[in-house]
């Protein structure tokens, strides 16, 4: 019986046991995600590029997407390929076909950029070195060529131009090559003598003579005739012999700049009877004497002497350092009438003449237009009708060859009988000076700017008048001599009637 109530157990046990398992699908597999591929978008330097605007094309359709600040974003990977389309400011678009998935899962999309090329133009067309060009912080000068090239521009973006001695021009990019075609400054112009800053009285009258006329241009002796210069030079041969009473530069530069004046500075180089005397070794030499060569009160320095190229040089440069935008040369020659006993160290020469003015000139503008600083010469009257260098270096198409202006001095009173057909030319005011400006306009090559110096002394407002209108007629510009700066106010158009640029809009 006991045995019986086992096996009952036994069998009820095996009764509620595991079930057998039942086969049936299999469970699903696990879906790796779709690869995310990253595109970095450069610029023309190789570097990360943000705000660029990507366009992915894919089998089912495009989107678009912006880079972040390290030039990327991301797009999911499509097994058949992508194109990818990148674009942003002043750059070229770019592209790239991705066909299979690299292995580092990103792709790189470099852009070059856009490249704003240029010329400055001057008079005739002819390429202007020494030009500041502008686009936004960024400035450049011309070379000889007068190009100029910015990289990385959007189109519609707006340079502009300056250069000493010109307006100031601008252009809006349209995606071409502009040429900037600029005017030059027609001067209208008085001088200020060495002693007239230094005079308060005097030069308040200078000013306001500017300020209520058509005068644009202010003229003022760093150095002259007599050899001294009116400021406080650091130049070590003028601090050292030439320097007696000064004025103060810094306030006669503010003073004629902030009234919109242009401001020339005028040094007489080669005449120069204080360094003539103080170093001899720098000096014409006069061979019957021993000494430096002098005549009527002239002490001329030699020209082909390189410290006494330099000595002006110096001075130049420092003039523009301290805010004049234009150095005029005077006395840019040997002297006139010269014996055979007057010798120069490199010799004087028909053909070395021309050369060594030439040649001090040509030095001239290479320091000073990379500075912002336009170079002119004064010249004799009658050197715009002789072909040769008139016995004293100044050859007239050599010199428009390396200066921004020259200014002969057409003084109808210095034109000896028979000038342009007159017996006394001085009573001839008008013709004499319209028969001068045409012969240098015929003449000059280039770029550079006729301005000639006019007479202001014993002669009527009337006579004087009649001058400027001659050189206005043929938009030459001007500048009054007086030696002693009384000028023929009742000449003048009052302020207004005859535009007159400001230093707003005129270069350097």
């Amino acid at each position: 019986m006991r045995r019986a109530l086992v096996l009952l157990a036994l069998s009820a046990t095996a009764c509620v046991a595991t079930p057998p398992i039942v086969i049936g699908d299999a469970a699903p597999p696990v879906t790796a995600p779709p690869a995310q591929v990253a595109v970095r978008v450069l610029d023309y330097r190789g570097d990360p590029l943000a705000g660029a605007e990507v366009e992915i094309t894919h089998a089912e359709g495009s989107e678009t997407t912006v880079s972040d600040e390290n030039g990327l974003t991301y797009v999911t990977w499509d097994i058949r390929g992508l194109e990818i389309d990148a674009t942003a400011p002043a750059h070229e678009p770019g592209s790239v076909s991705v066909a299979q998935l690299p292995d580092t899962e990103e792709v790189e999309v470099r852009l070059t950029a856009k490249v704003l090329t240029g010329t400055v133009l001057g008079l005739g067309g002819t390429p202007l070195e020494g030009a500041t060009v502008t686009l936004g912080e960024e400035s450049l000068m011309t070379g000889a060529d007068g190009a100029f090239q910015f990289i990385a521009v959007e189109e519609g973006a707006s340079i502009s131009v300056e250069r000493a001695a010109y307006m100031v021009g601008s252009s809006e990019w349209d995606g071409g090559s502009p040429e900037v075609q600029l005017e030059p400054l027609v001067v209208r112009g008085v001088r200020a003598g060495g002693p007239d800053p230094r005079d308060p009285e005097k030069w308040a009258e200078l000013l306001a003579i500017a300020e209520a006329t058509e005068v644009n241009t202010m003229v003022v002796d760093i150095k002259d005739e007599s050899g001294q210069v009116f400021y406080e030079t650091q130049v070590p041969l003028g601090a050292e012999i030439a320097v007696y009473s000064t004025f103060d530069v810094a306030q006669v530069v503010e003073d004629v700049r902030s009234r919109g004046l242009y401001l020339v500075g005028r040094i007489v180089t080669f005449q120069d009877p204080i360094a003539a005397r103080a170093m001899p070794e720098i000096a014409v030499f006069d061979t019957t004497t021993g000494q430096p060569y002098n005549r009527n009160g002239q002490w001329f320095l030699d020209p082909t002497d390189p410290a006494a190229r330099q000595y002006a040089l110096d001075l130049a440069v420092e003039a523009c350092e301290l805010g004049f935008q234009e150095i005029q040369f005077d006395y840019i020659r040997y002297p006139d009438g010269f014996p055979d006993h007057a010798r120069f160290d490199g010799g004087s020469s028909d053909e070395i003449r021309p050369e060594v003015i030439r040649s001090f000139l040509g030095e001239a503008r290479g320091l000073l237009n990379p500075m912002g600083c336009a170079v002119s010469a004064d010249i004799f009257g009658f050197i715009t009708r002789t072909s040769g260098d008139g016995g004293i270096g100044q050859q007239l198409e050599m010199l428009s060859e390396v200066t921004d202006a020259l200014s002969p001095m057409i003084y109808p009173s210095h034109y000896s009988t028979g000038w342009y057909g007159f017996d006394v030319p001085n009573d001839h005011p008008g013709p004499v000076v319209a028969g001068a400006i045409d012969d240098g306009l015929e003449r000059i090559e280039g770029d550079v700017i006729l301005r000639p110096w006019i007479q202001d002394f014993f002669y009527t407002d009337e006579q004087v008048r009649e001058q400027i209108e001659v050189a206005n007629e043929r938009n030459v510009g001007w500048i009054l001599w007086n030696a002693v700066s009384n000028y023929s106010v009742g000449a003048l158009d009052p302020a207004g009637v005859t535009q007159a640029a400001t230093v707003d809009a005129v270069g350097g």
